[in-house]
């Protein structure tokens, strides 16, 4: 009876560190720096965006996301608007997936301002997804317009 409980009790134990094993999936959330702009840059409207970033995962990235948009409402990041106003100009919104793979991945994006951009603050968001679904993100702020009372 021992002998029956022990090998019992070996055995469980055996098939609990398997189950282990399954948590030691890939964990470990992916890491995004933006590099370009900085926290606090300052566009005219028509000018370039460029985006500069780096990306990486312990195991294997998937994909990644860019995002533009106002930062006047103090929002959570949540909503995608686009309207003209009564002096024609536009909330700038700018929103685009890609595809990629490998450990490290260099984001080089450049993103035209329109010229009839609102003139106002902008959260740039960079999303990063890895292959587990493991997801990061980083934000910054910049101000689109022209001269104003911004410093940092």
């Amino acid at each position: 009876m021992k002998k029956t409980a022990i090998l019992s009790i070996a055995a469980l134990s055996f098939i609990a560190c398997n189950n282990d094993d399954n948590s030691s999936l890939d964990q470990e959330k992916p890491t995004v720096e933006i590099i370009t702009p900085t926290d606090h840059q300052e566009y005219e409207p028509g000018d370039n965006i460029n985006i500069q970033a780096l990306l990486a995962d312990n195991e294997s990235l998937a994909s990644y996301k860019i995002e533009i948009h106002s930062a006047g409402d103090g929002h959570t990041h949540s909503h995608s608007v686009s309207s003209a106003d009564d002096h024609d100009h536009v909330e700038f919104h700018y929103e685009a997936d890609y595809e990629i793979n490998g450990t490290t991945y260099e984001v080089n994006q450049t993103i035209p301002i329109p010229e009839n951009a609102e003139e106002e603050h902008y959260h740039v968001g960079i999303f990063v997804l890895d292959s587990s679904g493991n997801q990061n993100q980083q934000f910054i702020e910049i101000f689109i317009g022209h001269e104003h009372d911004h410093h940092d």
